[in-house]
């Protein structure tokens, strides 16, 4: 299984999350535990459906669940059920050449419990905005609450804005995860996502 067959545009969010999710981890799992040496969980919530799946990645298994688990999440995604097919169509482009790109940052790639633990500290909402689209339309838009499923009271909100360019070039190697990030646009609370940068790019050797 690849991901050609989790990213398909025809089928339903329960199908691809509850399914093909772990079909695909349990297939790749050789591969996840050479970079992921703790359980990573990470929500998807739908706003207008009032609708979230939990998914849990382990180097041993993969657990998806509806609504939320007792341990919190690493990230939480945000959208809206009515953009899924459009962010799945869009999502395919890009995750076949990233996946051709993984083996060049083994051993210099590896999310530890030390990694996962540190950050905790974040907490607040990055606001995704991905812009120029190559179907030409409207900018794709997303919310990431870190570290819980719902955002605190008076969280910090960094804005986020990033040409589909750069995740293309990114996507493909031609850009690496450093300068991609470089050309980001980042408002709102700028420190925020500057934390976030400098914190993996210190854990990691990217």
């Amino acid at each position: 299984m690849d991901w050609t067959d989790v990213l398909d545009p025809d089928l339903e969010p329960d199908e691809v999350l509850l399914k093909r999710v772990p079909a695909l981890h349990e297939d790749r799992i050789e591969q996840f535990r050479q970079y992921v040496a703790t359980p990573l969980i990470f929500s998807l919530e739908f706003a207008d459906t009032q609708e979230r799946f939990t998914i849990m990645l382990t180097p041993d298994e993969a657990r998806v669940e509806r609504g939320a688990m007792i341990d919190f999440p690493q990230a939480s995604i945000r959208g809206e059920a009515k953009k899924w097919r459009r962010s799945v169509e869009l999502s395919r482009l890009l995750a076949q050449p990233a996946d051709e790109q993984i083996e060049k940052y083994q051993g210099r790639f590896e999310i530890t419990d030390k990694v996962r633990d540190g950050f905790e500290r974040f907490d607040g909402v990055l606001q995704v905005q991905i812009v120029d689209l190559p179907d030409g339309g409207v900018p794709l838009q997303f919310e990431v609450i870190l570290n819980d499923y719902d955002e605190p009271p008076r969280a910090r909100r960094a804005e986020l804005t990033v040409g589909w360019s750069i995740l293309e070039e990114l996507a493909n190697g031609r850009l690496s995860p450093v300068e991609a990030a470089r050309k980001v646009t980042v408002k709102g609370a700028m420190g925020l996502a500057f934390d976030i940068g400098g914190y993996f790019m210190s854990e990691f050797d990217l």
